[in-house]
């Protein structure tokens, strides 16, 4: 799956996804993305991040290293964008493929998260190397409605600690020491601030 707003940097790109996806054990892999100024726009994403979920070290760059290790690092992650995404057809199918009950985002990392539930491993390979125009060709505008359903669906991983991230880390884009914020309560009190605006959106 791609967006049409993506430029490719990394020649082998295609080959470098695919062969983690034939991985029996492999769900979805997601590839490294950066914008048009060589930033990151997509080196994975955590859930519960800034009360909701979003992109690890969006904006450093492009071979930002921080609290979190290396950009130019394979890992595992609850999930991974849908702006470049390849997966097995069948698993595709097994789960239903996007839920359509989402107009524009978030149902990239729903897909995610079902695939995980059945137990498989999705993976960001820093080796698959593309530019994304984000917003080139929908705007910049999110759907107030699709976030209050990510909220609705996908609250429980939020709250839990992120099996992918380390929980001794803060819970925002450039993750920093700090214990305090990373409490159950504390995200649960994030999340719901959070919620509370968007709702206010409506």
């Amino acid at each position: 799956l791609m967006n049409d707003d993506m430029k490719i940097k990394t020649p082998n790109w295609l080959d470098e996804m695919s062969q983690w996806a034939l991985r029996s054990e492999i769900g979805v892999v997601g590839a490294k993305l950066l914008r048009a100024n060589h930033t990151i726009q997509h080196a994975g994403i955590v859930l519960g991040l800034s009360g909701f979920m979003g992109h690890i070290y969006l904006n450093a760059p492009e071979d930002y290293w921080g609290l979190l290790g290396s950009v130019n690092w394979y890992r595992n992650f609850l999930a991974v964008t849908g702006a470049c995404q390849m997966m097995r057809r069948s698993l595709f199918n097994q789960v239903g493929g996007y839920d359509e009950g989402y107009t524009l985002a978030f149902g990239d990392i729903d897909f995610c998260i079902r695939i995980h539930e059945l137990g498989y491993q999705n993976i960001y390979t820093p080796f698959a190397e593309l530019y994304h125009f984000e917003g080139k060709t929908r705007g910049y505008t999110t759907p107030v409605d699709d976030i209050l359903l990510g909220f609705e669906k996908m609250s429980q991983y939020m709250i839990q600690p992120d099996p992918y991230f380390s929980p001794n880390l803060s819970y925002s884009r450039i993750p920093k020491c700090e214990l305090s914020s990373n409490t159950e309560d504390a995200r649960k009190a994030q999340i719901e601030t959070r919620r509370q605006f968007y709702l206010s959106q409506q």
